[in-house]
C-alpha cells in the first residue's frame, strides 16, 4: 500500500536558531576539485589526529580561540565530500549494505558533532560555523534516510474479519521492518541523539510510526460512538460494537503496544529515556481513543444479562494498563505516563463499578420475581437462569471478579479469611434464590410435589457448584455438605407424605379378627392400596426430575420401601383370596408390576418435557453466546422477565 505523508510532516525539522539548514548547492565548489585528492588520504590517522586535538580542547583553559591544526579542515572536506557522494543516492537505500564506508561516514558524524561541541565557547569563529554547517547537512542526510527506512514498514494491510475473536493474537501481524533496517535506524539514532538533534530524530520516529500504528486501528473497521447513539441503540445494535472494541483493545494491548515498545528500546538501546517520552506520546493518543467507548456504554446502566460483555471490557481495560506498566521499564516517571495511567484506572474502576451493580441488579431481579408458573415440580427457569449466569461467570472470569469485588465492595465479610468477597456475593445470590424458591413451592398445593420441586431445584444448584471447580472452591465444602443435607430432607420429606401414606394399608394392625384375618377388613386393605397406588402413579409419573441419578436413587428408594412390604404383604394374605373370582380385582398388581410401574415415575408428560427442552442449562461454558441466550429467550417466553 502506497503511503502518503504530508510535506509538513515529511519537511518539518527543527533548525539550529543561528544556522539556516544547508542545501547541496551551499557546498562550497572546491569539494569537487578535492574529491580524487581526499581519497588517498589515510583516514585512520586523519580521525586518530582528530580525535586526540578534541581531548587537547577538553583540557586547555579555553581562554582564547584554538588553532586548529590542518587535519580539522581536511576531515571536514572528507564529511563533505562524502555527504555530497550519499546525496546521488536513492533515499532508502544509502546505507543498504552497511559497509565499511557506511560505518567510516558515522563515526565521522559523531567526531564531528564532538568538534563542534568542543568549539562551542568559540561560536563566532570561522572554523566553527563551518564544522556547524557541515553537521546539519550529514544530519539532514541521515535523518532523511531515517524517514525513508521508518516508512518503509512490512505493515500488514489486510481488514480484520467483523466476527471472527481469535484466541491468540501473532505478534508478526505489526508494522515492524527487516533485522537489517532495525540495526540500520538504531545506528542513525545514536548518531543524531548525541550530536543534539535529539527532537529531530524522535519527531521523526513519532510522525511515522503513529501513522503505521493509526493504519492498523483502522484495520478493524471500529467507528467511535457517541453518547447520543448509544442512547438511541438497542442492545442487540451494541454488541458487535463492543466485541470489535475488544477486539482492537486486546491487539493494541497484546501485540501493537508490546511490539512498538520493543522496536522503539532496540532502536533508542542507548537512549531509553529518550524513547519512553517518544513511547507515551505514541500511545497515548490511541489510549485516549479507545477509552471513549466504554465510558460512552457504561452511562447506560446495563441490565445484569450484559455483564460478560462488560468483564470482556473490563478485562482488555486491565490488559491495557499491564502495557503501558511495562513500558515504564527504565522507572522514568514523566507526567504523561503518570496521567495516562491515571486516565485507564479511572476508566477501568468505572467499569468495575458497572459490574458490581449488575450483580446487584441480578439480586434485585432474583428478589422481585414472583412469577407463579408451576412446571411439574422440575428445575424453575428462574434456578436455571441464575445458576447458567453464576456459572458462566465463574468459569470464564472468576479472578476478574475476585479482583473487582475485593476492590469495588466493601464487605465485613470479606474481612474473614473463610469468605472471599466473590464467595459473599456468590452465598448472598444463593440465598436470596433459596428464599425465592421457598416462596414458589407454595404454589403447590400437593405437599409431595412441593418437596420433588424443593429438591430437584436445590439438587441443581448443589451439582452445578460442585461441577465448577473455581465455584466449589469459593463457597466451600461446608456449604456443599449443609446443600446436600438439604436436598436429602426434602427427599425424606416426600417418601414420608407420599409412601409413608400408601404403606398404612399395608401394615398388619386391626386385620385380625378373633384371631383370624379378616377378609372384609383385607379387602378393604388391597382396595385403598390399589387406589391410592393408582392415583400416586397417575399423578407423578407426570412430575419431572431431570437429574438422572437423583431420578434412580429415588425410584430406587421407592423401591426398597414399597417393594418388600407389598410382597411380604401379598404373600402373607393371597391365600384368603384363592379360589375367588373376584381375586384379581383385590390383589390388582404383582410384585414385579408395582416395581415396574415405580420405574416409570417422574419421566414427565411429553408437555412438560418440551417445555423443559427450551430451558435446558448450559452444558459448558464454551455455549454461552448461543446456548445462554436461547436459555434467556426461554426464560423470557415463560413469563420470568
Amino acid at each position: 500500500m502506497e503511503k502518503v505523508y504530508s510535506n509538513k510532516a515529511k519537511n518539518r525539522r527543527k533548525s539550529n536558531a543561528e544556522s539556516p539548514k544547508l542545501r547541496d548547492e551551499d557546498v562550497p565548489d572546491t569539494i569537487d576539485n578535492a574529491d580524487e585528492s581526499l581519497s588517498n588520504l589515510d583516514h585512520d590517522q586523519i580521525s586518530s589526529a582528530i580525535d586526540s586535538f578534541i581531548d587537547e580542547l577538553s583540557t586547555d583553559d579555553k581562554t582564547t580561540s584554538p588553532e586548529l591544526p590542518d587535519t580539522v579542515d581536511t576531515f571536514v572536506k572528507i564529511v563533505e565530500s562524502n555527504i555530497k557522494a550519499y546525496n546521488n543516492i536513492q533515499s532508502g537505500i544509502r546505507f543498504a549494505k552497511i559497509t565499511k564506508e557506511d560505518e567510516l561516514f558515522m563515526e565521522a558524524i559523531k567526531r564531528l558533532s564532538k568538534l563542534k561541541i568542543a568549539l562551542g565557547e568559540f561560536p563566532n569563529s570561522a572554523s566553527f560555523n563551518t564544522i556547524k554547517q557541515v553537521l546539519q547537512l550529514a544530519i539532514v542526510l541521515i535523518e532523511d534516510e531515517f524517514r525513508a527506512i521508518l516508512q518503509d514498514s512490512n505493515a500488514p494491510s489486510e481488514t480484520i474479519t467483523k466476527g471472527a475473536e481469535p484466541e491468540w493474537y501473532n505478534h508478526d501481524d505489526f508494522p515492524g521492518y527487516s533485522k537489517k533496517n532495525v540495526i540500520l535506524m538504531n545506528k542513525i539514532a545514536s548518531v543524531m541523539i548525541p550530536a543534539g538533534y535529539q527532537y529531530e530524530c524522535c519527531l521523526a520516529y513519532s510522525e511515522i510510526r503513529k501513522y503505521e500504528l493509526d493504519d492498523q486501528i483502522k484495520r478493524f473497521e471500529f467507528d467511535k460512538v457517541s453518547m447520543e447513539d448509544v442512547h438511541k441503540s438497542k442492545w442487540v445494535s451494541l454488541e458487535p460494537d463492543i466485541t470489535r472494541w475488544v477486539k482492537l483493545t486486546n491487539h493494541c494491548s497484546r501485540v501493537l503496544f508490546v511490539e512498538e515498545r520493543k522496536l522503539g528500546e532496540t532502536v533508542f538501546s542507548e537512549h531509553l529515556p529518550v524513547f519512553t517520552g517518544v513511547f507515551i506520546n505514541l500511545i497515548r493518543g490511541i489510549t485516549t481513543s479507545l477509552l471513549e467507548f466504554p465510558t460512552t456504554v457504561a452511562i447506560e446502566k446495563p441490565k445484569a444479562k450484559r455483564l460478560f460483555k462488560f468483564l470482556d471490557i473490563y478485562e482488555s481495560i486491565r490488559d491495557l494498563s499491564v502495557a503501558i506498566e511495562e513500558s515504564d521499564s527504565n522507572d522514568v516517571k514523566l507526567e504523561e505516563y503518570c496521567n495516562l495511567k491515571s486516565e485507564i484506572s479511572i476508566v477501568g474502576d468505572t467499569i468495575g463499578e458497572v459490574v458490581v451493580n449488575m450483580f446487584n441488579d441480578l439480586k434485585q431481579t432474583i428478589s422481585n420475581d414472583n412469577n407463579k408458573t408451576t412446571v411439574q415440580g422440575a428445575v424453575h427457569p428462574l434456578t436455571r437462569y441464575v445458576m447458567g449466569y453464576i456459572k458462566c461467570a465463574f468459569d470464564d472470569y472468576h479472578n476478574t471478579l475476585e479482583h473487582i469485588f475485593r476492590k469495588h465492595v466493601e464487605n465485613e465479610a470479606s474481612s474473614n479469611m473463610e469468605n472471599s468477597s466473590l464467595s459473599q456475593q456468590l452465598l448472598d445470590v444463593i440465598e436470596l434464590l433459596d428464599a425465592n424458591l421457598e416462596t414458589k413451592s407454595t404454589s403447590y398445593k400437593d405437599p409431595s410435589l412441593r418437596y420433588i420441586f424443593l429438591m430437584n431445584n436445590n439438587r441443581f444448584v448443589l451439582q452445578l457448584v460442585k461441577e465448577t471447580n473455581e465455584m466449589k472452591q469459593v463457597i466451600g465444602d461446608n456449604w456443599c455438605r449443609r446443600k446436600s443435607s438439604d436436598v436429602r430432607n426434602y427427599h425424606k420429606s416426600y417418601q414420608r407424605e407420599t409412601w409413608t401414606k400408601l404403606l398404612q394399608w399395608l401394615t398388619q394392625e386391626g386385620i385380625q379378627v378373633h384371631g383370624k384375618p379378616s377378609r372384609r377388613v383385607l379387602k378393604d386393605r388391597f382396595k385403598n392400596f390399589n387406589a391410592m397406588f393408582d392415583e400416586i402413579h397417575k399423578t407423578q409419573s407426570t412430575w419431572v426430575v431431570s437429574d438422572q441419578q437423583l431420578l434412580s436413587e429415588m425410584r430406587v428408594s421407592i423401591n426398597a420401601v414399597v417393594s418388600p412390604a407389598y410382597r411380604s404383604f401379598i404373600g402373607r394374605y393371597k391365600s384368603q383370596f384363592e379360589g375367588s373370582k373376584s381375586i384379581d380385582k383385590y390383589i390388582k398388581y404383582q410384585p414385579e408390576d408395582i416395581e415396574s410401574l415405580i420405574e416409570t415415575l417422574f419421566e414427565g408428560t411429553e408437555k412438560v418435557e418440551t417445555q423443559l427442552n427450551g430451558i435446558q442449562a448450559l452444558s459448558t461454558v464454551k455455549q454461552t453466546t448461543g446456548a445462554f441466550k436461547n436459555l434467556l429467550k426461554t426464560y423470557k417466553n415463560v413469563g420470568l422477565m
